[in-house]
């Protein structure tokens, strides 16, 4: 759903309801918005402002992070993998990296508010937007533990097990391990509010108290990815050609080579080089209830308002990725005698080529929030002042995309989806700093 689409929407109609209300409500004071501040009363308290009201702020708010979990399947003990040089050198390999390395970095945004009131009753609407919260963390030394099933096949092997030696007899499990990597998270979120406003008769100390009622809805997009890559070692070939296989090899960078340079570079490594990519996008919407409390001291109006939605998620939860896709075909799996023409190689898996897999889930979850604002604000002209204040919003029932991953290698498909840790609550707050007219 388009933010920019849905907002304009919203606005047209808060525009057309407008038109119901009475002609003296409507304008900013004739629009005098630079007419002088006057802070008399006429021996009474501050009355509140009637009429059109528009309020813009930016925002400087954080994301709170993900639950922590390992980036591989978790393991107390590890996995025993071998190591080499010898056949029996080996080693517990574990995951060496975890979602922990990702903070609360705060980003920019927006919040629109506008409406009209008269009187007792009015119309409220609000539509923020936050900047991608994007964290990249780059990495080397990789290593990754993964749930290693056999493959299916009729020697029963596991998927990441691989010759050893250079005469092909010895089977050991192989390492998964990358030589850089690049970690990333980013989320994307925007809101939108429409309620029915009701004003109450100024309080004996100079307050007023308005309280809301109307929907909400709340768009939380968030991604993992991971692009793990190999070593990049040099190969001297003479032709276009190995094993078969066409070989467009990389230059020391990483970018792909001349096939018929003298001398090129690979990457190398059981799973060079994976990549995936997590979507958990939550849509939410529901009914709003909320109140507002503000008070006027001379040109100084401080304010607090909570808001309190039920919010129905629908949840769309999706991984893309491809594994091991520098894998040369010709060998691994297709030693077999029955594939003529494909030749065993060490520290290759013998049970797994480049593989490219697609996931999706759908999940529903009942989504509760809490929003609370704190104010302060200072009247400049008797229609603009000027402000600061802090936001929060706590929500539950949110999926983030990094616990969502099963790194699985199984019997009939690669990697996978958890789709019932779709589960946590998520915090959201900051300053904003506003400009408002006639509120």
């Amino acid at each position: 759903m388009s933010y920019q689409r849905v907002t304009g929407s919203l606005i047209a109609l808060v525009i057309a309801l407008s038109t119901a209300v009475p002609a003296q409500a409507q304008g900013l004071r004739d629009m005098q918005l630079f007419a002088p501040y006057n802070e008399t009363t006429y021996g009474g308290m501050k009355k509140a402002n009637e009429g059109f009201f528009f309020g813009f702020d930016t925002l400087v708010w954080s994301i709170s992070t993900p639950d922590a979990t390992t980036i591989g399947e978790y393991s107390e003990q590890g996995r025993v993998v071998w190591y080499g040089p010898n056949p029996e050198d080996t080693a517990t390999q574990n995951n060496s990296h975890d979602t922990s390395i990702f903070t609360t970095d705060f980003v920019t945004g927006q919040r629109y508010e506008g409406g009209f009131i008269h009187g007792h009753q009015g119309l409220l609407f609000s539509a923020w937007r936050l900047n991608p919260q994007d964290q990249q963390i780059p990495t080397t030394h990789m290593t990754m533990v993964f749930d290693d099933q056999e493959w299916g096949g009729p020697l029963d092997y596991l998927h990441l097990d691989g010759y050893v030696d250079d005469l092909d007899t010895i089977i050991r499990p192989l390492p998964v391990s990358f030589a850089t990597a690049d970690i990333r998270n980013r989320v994307e979120t925007w809101g939108l509010e429409l309620m029915y406003m009701l004003r109450t008769n100024q309080t004996h100390n100079g307050g007023y108290f308005e309280f809301f009622g109307g929907a909400r809805y709340l768009e939380f997009n968030d991604r993992f990815s991971l692009e793990a890559y190999g070593n990049l070692v040099p190969v001297t070939i003479s032709g276009e050609t190995v094993d078969g296989v066409v070989i467009i090899g990389y230059d020391e960078e990483g970018f792909p080579n001349d096939p018929d340079a003298d001398q090129v570079f690979l990457y190398v490594g059981s799973l060079a080089n994976s990549f995936w990519y997590q979507d958990a996008d939550n849509r939410i919407v529901g009914p709003q209830i909320g109140a507002r409390w503000f008070k006027s001291y001379g040109r100084w109006t401080l304010s607090t308002e909570g808001r309190f939605f039920a919010g129905y998620n629908a949840q769309s939860l999706r991984q893309t990725g491809t594994i091991a896709s520098e894998l040369n075909p010709n060998t691994g799996l297709l030693n077999e005698p029955s594939l003529p023409g494909h030749i065993p190689e060490a520290n290759v898996p013998l049970a797994l080529e480049a593989t490219s897999f697609m996931h999706t889930r759908h999940k529903n979850e009942f989504t509760p929030g809490v929003e609370l604002r704190l104010n302060l604000e200072w009247q400049w002209t008797r229609n603009i002042s000027f402000g600061a204040g802090w936001t929060g919003l706590w929500m539950d029932n949110i999926a983030r995309s990094s616990n969502l991953i099963d790194y699985q290698f199984g019997t009939s498909s690669l990697m996978g989806i958890l789709a019932d840790n779709n589960r946590q609550d998520v915090f959201i707050h900051g300053a904003n700093f506003r400009i408002q007219l006639n509120r």
